[in-house]
């Protein structure tokens, strides 16, 4: 482990490193081959020169002996001639020779070269009878006996030589692409562990986000990595990300609230004109009531002021810029009090409200004010969606599994069409006249709802309204999911 820290740490240190290797891998293989064709082809040459020397000696020999029968002039100078020869390329290939048998072995060719030579020389000088010679003949023999045997033994050397490189040549290839799998291998592996895999976790984390789950990403490796810096600037992206979707929401906040403001006015200016009704009454029948009748309209005025200061704090409540703030509510009770924001807008629009409630839930733990959000949007849209008048009925439930509660907002609108119910939660997507909407309510609805680990469906056919269902689940380990 004490040897990591010796590796490079960047991402593209490893990567060139890895290259580098197998460079010097290739490197390695391509100079052993070279170095073996190069002895190879030395010793073929070698080989080549044995091979004349040997030849050389051979017709040497041949010259010899027929002039030992004939005595004939001509076979003396041929013997001579190839004599000459054989002095000539132990000159030129010295050097190729002492290096292939050793100097004291070359030396001692050319001591035999030259006893040779002179003993033919004297044989041809010396005038003999049929059996005058024989001695000179024999020592002359001998010599070229010796010639012929250290060049065959060159020969044989040889070619024990040049069989051996073949035999050390035969596996080198095998070998080298064995290694060289085996190195792939490695590099392969390293470039998967060091970069695919952690480009398919950035990856497979990062779908979260684009679903609206603003997790940060788990850091990986050296803080020396690239791959560490990349998920460092995706996790400051996701904050960002996240901060901006605050700002989204708290936008549609102030865009639902503008829509409200007329509703809103009037809903409020009801307890104060009937504040001022039952203040002109005292005023006007001071002498004329009796105690009990002023402390009714007493009463009757602080229910007034305190309808009024309701309204104002549920709009304070919805509209105050917040984290997601985790809490115990029911959900009829958070149905309740979006209704009461929006009352007024129904009146006016001639809308009934119907609320039907199937199941009896304990409290949920979850972001009460996401979910007035989206109730609050939900309940826009059919409002919008509903300009003659219609009926918004909201039915709370479980599901046939008993794992969720779900909320239904059902509208007698004009429905969605068919080929746009797979974009209805895509942002800055709206059915809408220009103007009218943004197209971000129902993506921000749906990932306040996804946060709270829940899930949206809408369900919805032309000319027969809409049924947009919110599904929260009942376990309490699971009913939010804190970002």
């Amino acid at each position: 482990m004490n040897g990591m820290k010796y590796l490079p740490q960047t991402l593209r240190s490893q990567i060139m490193m890895s290259f580098m290797v197998c460079f010097v891998f290739m490197a390695a293989i391509i100079a052993i081959n070279y170095s073996n064709f190069s002895r190879l082809s030395r010793s073929m040459q070698f080989f080549e020169v044995a091979e004349g020397l040997n030849s050389n000696i051979l017709e040497m020999r041949r010259y010899e002996k027929n002039y030992f029968l004939y005595r004939q002039n001509f076979s003396y100078e041929e013997n001579v001639t190839f004599t000459n020869q054989l002095v000539l390329t132990l000159q030129r290939e010295k050097d190729t020779l002492i290096e292939a048998i050793g100097e004291d072995n070359f030396n001692l060719f050319g001591k035999y070269v030259q006893e040779y030579s002179a003993l033919m020389s004297k044989l041809h000088q010396t005038p003999c009878g049929p059996d005058g010679c024989a001695e000179l003949q024999s020592l002359i023999r001998g010599v070229g006996q010796n010639l012929l045997t250290l060049a065959d033994q060159l020969v044989s050397v040889e070619r024990r030589t040049i069989h051996g490189l073949l035999q050390q040549m035969i596996p080198l290839p095998l070998i080298s692409l064995l290694l060289l799998v085996v190195l792939l291998g490695f590099v392969i592996f390293f470039i998967g562990e060091k970069v695919i895999r952690p480009l398919a976790r950035i990856t497979r984390e990062s779908e979260a986000v684009a679903q609206g789950a603003f997790e940060r990403i788990t850091p990986y490796g050296d803080d020396q990595n690239e791959i560490h810096h990349l998920v460092a600037a995706i996790n400051r992206m996701v904050g960002e990300l996240e901060k901006r979707r605050e700002q989204l929401i708290q936008s549609r906040k102030i865009a639902s609230i503008g829509t409200l403001t007329a509703g809103i006015a009037h809903e409020i200016n009801n307890p104060i004109n009937n504040i001022s009704l039952i203040l002109e009454s005292l005023v006007e029948g001071e002498n004329e009531m009796d105690g009990a009748e002023r402390r009714r309209l007493y009463q009757e005025a602080m229910d007034q002021a305190d309808r009024a200061s309701e309204i104002v704090k549920n709009l304070l409540e919805f509209s105050r810029a917040s984290h997601p703030r985790m809490e115990e509510t029911r959900i009829e009770e958070v149905v309740d009090k979006t209704f009461r924001l929006v009352k007024n807008e129904m009146d006016l629009h001639h809308i009934r409200f119907i609320k039907e409630v199937n199941s009896d839930f304990p409290p949920f733990r979850i972001d009460k004010s996401g979910l007035q959000q989206v109730l609050l949007n939900l309940f826009m849209n059919s409002i919008q969606a509903m300009e003659n008048g219609g009926e918004l009925k909201v039915v709370i439930r479980s599901t046939e599994s008993d794992t969720e509660a779900r909320i239904d907002v059902i509208d007698t609108g004009p429905g969605i069409p068919p080929e746009h119910l797979n974009q209805i939660f895509d942002p800055f997507f709206t059915t809408k006249k220009v103007g009218v909407g943004t197209g971000l309510g129902l993506s921000v609805s749906y990932n306040i709802i996804k946060k709270n680990g829940g899930r949206m469906e809408v369900d919805s056919r032309p000319g027969q309204g809409a049924c947009f269902s919110i599904f929260l689940p009942l376990a309490s380990d699971a009913t939010a999911v804190e970002g």
